[in-house]
């Protein structure tokens, strides 16, 4: 432009578009200088979220459900109940998928795992463990994983899976090398216990005490709940079971933790798969009846439902629900039980978390499926 051109309007115009550039120079300069620090801010704020495990508070039981299904529902996570404290965590049962929960619940730390206990040796209660003791391995677990049940079945599976992941871990431990990866901490350790009568006490630590009670799950063998103590709170979780006969033992339990099984609507399940031509379904669900616990009665047959009227419970939680909890029969069932029974009752649903502060008693649920 000529001088000789130049106006106030020009000079202004002149004036915007070089302090314009000038702006956009500075701004380019200062986020090429902090686009590295943005960029590994972000990448910190997304892999904190699935490394790092906040300090859970001290002195709270808490219970969190990783797996709740049955092998009849096979897009839910099949059975497993973590009980957590003061950042150590003991594991019930590790059905299929529930590992996956386990890690991604973000609260609980796969290397500070205690122990696991299993109530029996049915595929929907162990398909899990190989998993479980990968992922407490690769966080830094610093010993074998204790595994606990009754009879000699307990061995078979430990050794199956550790024989099954030899070749993991022999090639993580080469590819990491020993001091990283230590082999003798990638292995399940089986911690057999005889079979309880009535009760007989299988672990304790300064946390807990784990209680183990036989339960009528034949022909299973070595089937058992647990009972686990921590100070004055209390949780038992029943397995796999028929409708037992005395449940006076549960007397001042803070959370019962029962599988529950709806046979008027499983018989329905197999006659209709009879007719549709599905033989072999329908032979499934009328076996299925004979060693699972009833959960409302009908024709004379004991369920949960008056079998734990006089019991004295803070609060029961129903898993490992057949016929499927999601279908809306049983949905409406499990409301006609809720409407009958005289305790608070909720459905076990993934990551539902009930929580029981020691010397306390008050009981939290976080999560849950409520039964409206």
């Amino acid at each position: 432009m000529k001088i000789e051109n130049l106006t106030e309007k020009n000079v202004l115009k002149l004036v915007i578009v070089t302090l314009s550039s000038i702006m956009l120079l500075t701004t380019a300069v200062v986020l090429s200088f902090n686009m590295d620090t943005l960029k590994q801010n972000f990448f910190d704020k997304q892999v904190k979220i699935l490394t790092v495990i906040p300090e859970n508070e001290e002195n709270i039981l808490r219970v969190v459900f990783t797996g709740v299904s049955s092998p009849l529902t096979p897009h839910i996570a099949q059975q497993s109940v973590v009980l957590s404290i003061n950042n150590k965590n003991y594991v019930f049962d590790a059905g299929s998928r529930s590992t996956a929960n386990f890690i991604s619940q973000g609260t609980l730390d796969a290397a500070f795992i205690e122990a696991v206990f299993i109530t029996h040796t049915h595929s929907d209660h162990i398909g899990s463990l190989g998993e479980l003791v990968l992922a407490s391995w690769g966080r830094g677990r610093t010993s074998s994983l204790p595994v606990y049940g009754a009879g000699k079945e307990i061995q078979n599976v430990v050794d199956g899976f550790n024989l099954a992941y030899l070749p993991d871990r022999e090639h993580r431990t080469i590819h990491h090398g020993e001091e990283f990866f230590k082999p003798e901490n990638g292995l399940l350790v089986a911690k057999i216990f005889k079979m309880p009568n009535p009760e007989r006490l299988v672990f304790e630590d300064d946390n807990i005490k784990v209680f183990a009670f036989t339960v009528p799950h034949g022909p299973i063998h070595g089937a058992v709940g647990y009972r686990i103590i921590a100070d004055n709170r209390s949780v038992v979780i029943s397995g796999d079971t028929d409708v037992m006969k005395d449940y006076n033992f549960l007397n001042g339990v803070d959370v019962l933790i029962h599988e529950a099984i709806i046979e008027e609507i499983s018989t329905e399940v197999s006659q209709s798969a009879y007719r549709l031509g599905n033989d072999r379904i329908g032979e499934i669900f009328k076996d299925i009846n004979d060693y699972h616990a009833n959960l409302i009665d009908y024709d004379n047959n004991p369920g949960l439902l008056s079998r734990l009227e006089e019991i004295d419970l803070g609060i029961l939680a129903l898993i490992h629900i057949i016929p499927d909890k999601d279908n809306i029969i049983v949905k409406r069932e499990l409301k006609r039980f809720k409407s009958k029974s005289k305790h608070n009752v909720v459905v076990a649903d993934i990551n539902m978390e009930i929580q029981l502060p020691l010397n306390s008693k008050e009981i939290i649920v976080k999560w849950a499926l409520l039964i409206a």
